[in-house]
This record gives C-alpha cells, sequence and structure tokens, in this order.
C-alpha cells in the first residue's frame, strides 16, 4: 500500500516498513509502529527551535523521535534520524501533554527527527494538546503531499522548514527528487495562516542556490523570516563544505535585496541575528548565538513597532523574562552530546552507534546530564567521565589505557606551567566579541597550561558564551588570543575583525592570535591535543615535543589513523570526513 504522507509515497506491506521505518501494514491499512514513542520532552526558548518571529523568548516543551523521510550528509541530528527504535523508555500523547502543563510550557514543538516519521503520533498530540489550549508546532524538511499539508494547517500554529537548497540537485543529494513540493506547501500553509519561518542551509559555493531561495520566498511573501544556516560539517561531511562567517555574512546582507528579514546562525558574534527595521534600518530587538541553531534575545521584546512606525511582522505575544535552559537541553545542544558520549567510545573502540545508544540509556537523566556537564569541563575531572562511560560500556581497562595517555601528559604540562608563565590568554569562538563562558573546558585548558585566562573575569554566562564588548579585550591586554576549534573564523578574517572593533591588544600586535584545529579544545578525549597546543604557544620551546607526532600518536592509538591521513571535520567522534579505516576494517582497538 502506497503511504501518503510524503511525497515519497513509500510501498509498505508486511516486508516494508517505509523509507521512515516507522510505518507498518495492519489490516489494510497504514498505522505507525506501536514501538514509537516521544525519547524526550525538554522546556526549551523558542527562539533555539529556532523560531524569531513567535512568541518571543516564549517557553514551549521540545520533544522528539525517531525517523526520518531523508537522509542527509552532516545531519546534525543524524542518530534520531536515521533509526526506528533506540530501545529508550518513551512518553505517550497525553504524558508529554501533562509534562507541558505542568511546567507552564506555551506550547509544544517536535524536533530534531522528522514529524512526516510520526505524522500519526504527532497529530494525535497536537490534537489533545489543542483541546488544553497549547500552541503546536514543529520543526520539518516539509515534504508532505497536498492532502497532508491540508490535514497539517487545520491542527498545527507554527512550523520551522527546512529548505535543502532551491535546485532538485539539493534534495537528490539528500535522498528525494525535487524541492518543488516544499515550496507548494510553504506557499499552502503561509495561505492557510500557519506563522512560517524557514532555515536555509548554506554550504560553500551554494550562494546562488540561496539567493534563489529567497526569491521564491519573497514570491510567497517578503515578510517570512529566512534563517541561514551556515553548514557545520558533522558526520562523514568534508570541511570544504564549511563557509566562512565573513562570507556568510556577505551573503545573508545581500539576501536582504528580496526578504525584509533574514538572519544568519551558527556564526557566533555575528551582528545578523538582530532584526533590523525594513524601512529605517534600527535595530529593533538584539539576539546572540545560543548554540548550534539556536539564537536568544538579549532582553524582552514586547513592542514589535519600530520608532519609525513600521511594523514588524511577529505572531503572538513576547515573554517578559526568557527561559534558560540547563545543562546538554535546548534546541539542538542534546545532538552535542550524543556526539560527546560517542567520541568517548569511539576512542575505547567502539565506534558502533547501537553500543553508544545503550550507553545513553544509561547516562540520559537529567540529574546523570547535569553531572555530566560539569565532569567534561575540566581536564581532571574529564578522566572521571571516561571512567564513567568506560564502565557503562563495560570496557574499563580500555578506559584505564586512554585515561593513562591523558594522564602523563597532564603530567608534562603540569610541571611546564609549575616553572613558566604563559600570561594573559583570552578564548572566543568565531569571533573577538564573543567570549567563552569562564568555566569552560577551554578557559580551563589555558589555566591548567599555565597561562592566564581573561574570561575567568567576566561574570556572564550564556551557550556555550556571550557577546562582549571590544573594551574588556583592550582593558585586559592578553598576550594571546585562542579561538574555538569548534565553530572558528579564518585568521586573515579574524585579524580583519581585531582592526574593524579597534581591538589593540599585545596579542593582536604581536599575532599571537591561533585557531585550535577542530574539536581539539572541547567534546572529544582530542582535547588532550589541544592542551598540548595551548601549552605549546604559551610556553614556546618549553614543552620538548613535537605536536603533530603526538597526534599522529593519539590518532593511530586510538583511532587506527594517523592524524597526517585525517581530513577532520567539526564532529566531536569521527577523526575525519568520509570513509575511515576502523569502519572499513572492523578494527577494534589500535
Amino acid at each position: 500500500m502506497k503511504c501518503k504522507i510524503c511525497e515519497m509515497a513509500c510501498d509498505i506491506n508486511e516486508h516494508s516498513t517505509g523509507r521512515c521505518k516507522t510505518y507498518q501494514l495492519d489490516g489494510g491499512k497504514i498505522i505507525q509502529d506501536p514501538d514509537i514513542g516521544y525519547l524526550g520532552a525538554f522546556p526549551v526558548s523558542i527562539e533555539t527551535i529556532p523560531m524569531l518571529h513567535y512568541y518571543p523568548a516564549g517557553k514551549f516543551l521540545q520533544v522528539f523521535s525517531t525517523g526520518c523521510n531523508f537522509k542527509c550528509p552532516g545531519c546534525i541530528a543524524r542518530l534520531l534520524a536515521s533509526r526506528k527504535s533506540l530501545g529508550w523508555p518513551t512518553l505517550s500523547p497525553d504524558q508529554v501533554i501533562e509534562t507541558a502543563l505542568k511546567l507552564g510550557c506555551k506550547g509544544i514543538v517536535s524536533t530534531l527527527n522528522e514529524p512526516a516519521a510520526n505524522f500519526y503520533m504527532f497529530r494525535e498530540l497536537a490534537l489533545k494538546a489543542k483541546e488544553k489550549g497549547l500552541l503546536v508546532g514543529c520543526s520539518s524538511n516539509c515534504y508532505f503531499t497536498e492532502k497532508t499539508i491540508e490535514e497539517l494547517s487545520g491542527f498545527v500554529n507554527f512550523m520551522n522548514v527546512g529548505i535543502k537548497g532551491h535546485s532538485d540537485d539539493a534534495y537528490r543529494n539528500c535522498g528525494v527528487l525535487s524541492s518543488k513540493p516544499v515550496f507548494r506547501n510553504i506557499e499552502k500553509l503561509h495561505r492557510m495562516g500557519v506563522h512560517v519561518e524557514v532555515s536555509a542551509v548554506y554550504l560553500k559555493g551554494k550562494e546562488d542556490d540561496v539567493i534563489q531561495v529567497a526569491r521564491t520566498l519573497a514570491d510567497i511573501s517578503t515578510s517570512i523570516p529566512l534563517q541561514l544556516m551556515r553548514f557545520i560539517p558533522f558526520g562523514d561531511a568534508p570541511i570544504t563544505l564549511e563557509p566562512s562567517i565573513g562570507a556568510s555574512e556577505r551573503l545573508c546582507n545581500s539576501l536582504h535585496d528580496h526578504l525584509e528579514h533574514v538572519y544568519l546562525f551558527n556564526s557566533p558574534g555575528t551582528g545578523l541575528m538582530d532584526t533590523y527595521c525594513p524601512e529605517c534600518g534600527e535595530i529593533v530587538t538584539e539576539r546572540e548565538f545560543y548554540g548550534p541553531m539556536g539564537s536568544r534575545l538579549m532582553k524582552p521584546w514586547a513592542n514589535y513597532t519600530c520608532k519609525c512606525g513600521h511594523d514588524i511582522p511577529v505572531t503572538g505575544t513576547g515573554a517578559i523574562e526568557s527561559f534558560s535552559e540547563s545543562g546538554f537541553m535546548g534546541g539542538y545542544r542534546i545532538s552535542r552530546a550524543f556526539g560527546m558520549v560517542h567520541a568517548v567510545l569511539t576512542c575505547l573502540g567502539i565506534p558502533e552507534e547501537e553500543r553508544m545508544l545503550e550507553v545513553w540509556k544509561e547516562i540520559s537523566s537529567s540529574e546523570a546530564l547535569m553531572d555530566i556537564h560539569h565532569m567534561i569541563q575540566n581536564p581532571t575531572s574529564y578522566l572521571e567521565y571516561i571512567r564513567l562511560i568506560a564502565d557503562k560500556a563495560g570496557v574499563q581497562e580500555k578506559g584505564e589505557e586512554l585515561i593513562t595517555f591523558i594522564g602523563k601528559r597532564l603530567e608534562l604540562i603540569e610541571k611546564i606551567a609549575e616553572e613558566n608563565d604563559g600570561g594573559s590568554a583570552y578564548y572566543c569562538m568565531g569571533s573577538p566579541l564573543f567570549a567563552l563562558n569562564p568555566g569552560r573546558m577551554e578557559n580551563n585548558l589555558v589555566n591548567f597550561a599555565g597561562g592566564q585566562s581573561i574570561n575567568k573575569l567576566l561574570q556572564k554566562e550564556g551557550k556555550p558564551g556571550f557577546n562582549i564588548d571590544p573594551g574588556f579585550i583592550n582593558d585586559n591586554n592578553p598576550k594571546t588570543i585562542f579561538i574555538s576549534g569548534f565553530l572558528s573564523r579564518p585568521l586573515y578574517e579574524f585579524y580583519g575583525l581585531c582592526k574593524h572593533y579597534g581591538i589593540k591588544a599585545d596579542a593582536v600586535k604581536d599575532l599571537r592570535i591561533y585557531a585550535l584545529p577542530p574539536s581539539w579544545d572541547f567534546g572529544s578525549p582530542r582535547w588532550i591535543l589541544g592542551l598540548l597546543y595551548i601549552a605549546d604557544k604559551l610556553h614556546p620551546g618549553k614543552l620538548g615535543i613535537d605536536i603533530e607526532q603526538e597526534a599522529n600518536t593519539f590518532y593511530r592509538r586510538f583511532y587506527g589513523i594517523y592524524y597526517s591521513e585525517a581530513k577532520p571535520n567539526r564532529s566531536f567522534h569521527r577523526p575525519s570526513s568520509g570513509t575511515w579505516p576502523r569502519e572499513v576494517t572492523g578494527c577494534t582497538h589500535a
């Protein structure tokens, strides 16, 4: 029997569950697999979904399940999108609604995996939620059939539509045939009164395709907010597809020729998350980076009318106070938490996703995740995190091997730090004006290596940091500046920004600004290589080791590949994009 939920039109029979792997045939009728349920329900701020013009700073309950009808390279939530069951306890729609009401949420939003894969369950949830006065929305690739989109418009209030590009080629790259159904459905949703915002992926070299997306949206309505998602290569996606923040800012600015409100995501420190009046150009409200695909308002947004009198199209009343998620919770940050567990397991010779999910089940309570969130922020407590994961995976001996490897290098660096002063240092992400949180691992690495992180003087918190004024850097005059290995920026762009913002610290004058290699300072046991790198920069010539040789040793021992052969991307658990030897040979521990 043909599934009529999305344009894939899969044949569902006793042998096939379709592309999503979440449907089955029962008595001549397609039903939701009864084993499917919601795997998590966390209160979040709506800007982390992200939705920017809908009940600003509103508190919503984020839910997610498994399955997707697309197969996108570099998917940020691939684990949830790619499989039928994770073996976790699940929540029913009734339990989700009870949680939303108990926590005082304005509504419920389905994210991370594709709601087309859970359509019948999502419909049940939405209809029951609306009976209780809750708003309902989702993030979706919007590849629904016309019949389904008409049904959806009757029970969803808002939707973030993730667009892969304008060309059919962009969609074939995700395993489907054409972009046309998506733009058709956006037009239908908009006409039927559903609040629609669009997230468009921007891959390096695909500027014209993104511009065509903006033009096509403008034909529907120039007031539809467009969120430009700078592509961050996870999974097997090569880093060559990642555009720089500077190039993304230039593209984002050009899109204002077509649409009134365009925003740039995945670019810490950019000013292009703010809402500008399309009439006079004044800033109406300000936001800052708040993790992958997320943002947060700098202050409450209640008045949607610019001083010039122009009304900004916003649905709903803004919250007086923003909700702040704890730890790994909120938007797409939970997917990074998966990656951090997977990163340790890979180094322990367990690259299989199935084993990662088994371990995740053991540590997925809110209390355990908060404990882990604190453990991974410090070099010494991270060793206990390795021990915890190794114990849950039943590979204690391999855990101790990794701990010993890291511990010996900690001892070396500790001795160097005792004998030498590394001077002051500043740690940022993507921009000199986006400071990493004082308590994060990166700043603790600086201090462990004998430097003095000026970030420790800051009294604010964000996720993973927050915007600062150039004066803070000039006043504290760091000798060295480090740029995060997670979301970075080319050095020529970075120095250009320092000049633009009037940053005249010694680190700028002496050309002592360093970008850490991908995932060498957070999210993976590779931080030990980042610590060696930092110590070498703070104490030139004192360490007495070759960093690349150390990297080759680590990669060969724990990944079965030399660092010199790797093609790193932004993944925490993968040492290289593409296919790497352990996946081919089945090597379990090099």
